[in-house]
């Protein structure tokens, strides 16, 4: 449960949360090409209305919601350590992020497979994180300095970043999603330690 979440927050987020569970079922069990926003609405119980008050299409209801790190906490990434220390803050903030996921109820493991059966909801995927790719490349050069060499590091960091969420969280369910997420993320992250951690 989110803290400090009143009645109508904690309503909405119930429905969002059942009208993504809603897709993951009829997805996994007759394939997301095959459902229809109606049916999604008819097994989440709520009107179809209602389900484009919170989603554009089928596609973006059946998005990982991974990297919810707000503006604010890059900002507070940027402002504070050195860029020695980066990349131990970075695996921190996405492990955290990977276990929010989990804690949510996500059904991290079920998505996965989902979007391993639909190319093209993988691609809808990529495409949302690299928005926040770049506040995140953004965020890393404010931290590790603004040279043109230390810009490409900072993308390259980026892009490690959301490589090592993509595998630690891989393996995770592949051991059976047993322990919680965070712990192969971080075990992901540890293999660029030689390449950000000085």
């Amino acid at each position: 449960m989110v803290e400090n979440e009143d009645g109508k927050a904690r309503n909405k987020r119930a429905t969002r949360q059942a009208l993504r569970k809603a897709v993951l079922e009829l997805g996994l069990e007759r394939g997301l090409a095959d459902v229809s926003v109606s049916e999604i609405t008819s097994l989440a119980g709520v009107s179809t209305r209602t389900f484009f008050n919170y989603f554009d299409t089928k596609e973006d209801a059946a998005l990982i919601e991974l990297f919810e790190i707000d503006p604010e906490e890059l900002a507070a990434f940027a402002a504070r350590g050195s860029g020695a220390d980066a990349w131990p803050d970075l695996s921190a903030m996405f492990a955290a992020d990977a276990d929010r996921a989990h804690r949510e109820g996500q059904d991290l493991p079920r998505y996965m497979t989902l979007h391993a059966r639909h190319p093209l909801l993988a691609a809808r995927q990529t495409a949302h994180f690299s928005t926040f790719l770049t506040a995140l490349a953004d965020a890393i050069a404010l931290r590790v300095g603004g040279s043109t060499r230390t810009r490409m590091r900072s993308d390259l960091m980026a892009g490690s970043c959301i490589t090592a969420v993509r595998v630690g969280l891989e393996h995770w369910a592949r051991d059976g999603a047993r322990r919680p997420p965070g712990r192969y993320v971080h075990k992901a992250f540890d293999a660029f330690n030689e390449a950000f951690s000085r």
